[in-house]
């Protein structure tokens, strides 16, 4: 039997070199939540830009758009027509604009501290009412025919005689 001889004796100041760990793989659920998010991403990336609507900077502001306002309760530009009539029970709100190509005419209710409003909207010859409830800082408003929209509403609650989301 032969001798072996380590290359530093025992109790030398010298490190020793020790096998790294290695790092475990990404495990099955960690790849399932990644697939999670992405499809999550796809579909908040399909869904239709959130719609909004209210009174900021002087204007009152629709699904992107900005009224200026006139003075008087009117608020208009280009793109059409809104007039605000602020009552001691009530407030009301009428808009003209083009919509999808036809002219539209719209008219909305509000009354004062309901948290709610009705409104009216004329698309060319079609007629179609809404019924909107607040939510949080939002009008779910529900169509005649059934269809809901979620309003987000800028500064408060206003009325928004402007068919968004048809």
């Amino acid at each position: 039997m032969e001798l072996q001889r380590l290359p530093l004796p025992v109790g030398s100041p010298h490190p020793v070199r020790r096998p790294r760990r290695q790092r475990p793989a990404p495990s099955r659920a960690l790849a399932a939540l990644g697939l999670l998010a992405a499809g999550a991403g796809a579909l908040l990336g399909a869904l239709p830009p959130p719609l909004s609507a209210g009174l900021e900077n002087h204007a009152y502001q629709v699904g992107g758009v900005s009224l200026p306002a006139r003075g008087g309760g009117v608020y208009a530009g280009p793109q059409g027509a809104m007039v605000l009539i602020v009552e001691p029970t009530v407030v009301r709100a009428g808009a003209s604009t083009e919509f999808a190509g036809q002219p539209m005419i719209g008219s909305c209710a509000m009354i004062r501290g309901a948290r709610a409003e009705h409104c009216r909207f004329w698309l060319g010859s079609q007629r179609l009412e809404a019924s909107d409830r607040l939510q949080g800082n939002a009008w779910l408003r529900t169509y005649s025919d059934g269809e809901q929209v979620r309003i987000a509403l800028v500064g408060g609650p206003v009325p928004v005689p402007f068919p968004l989301g048809r």
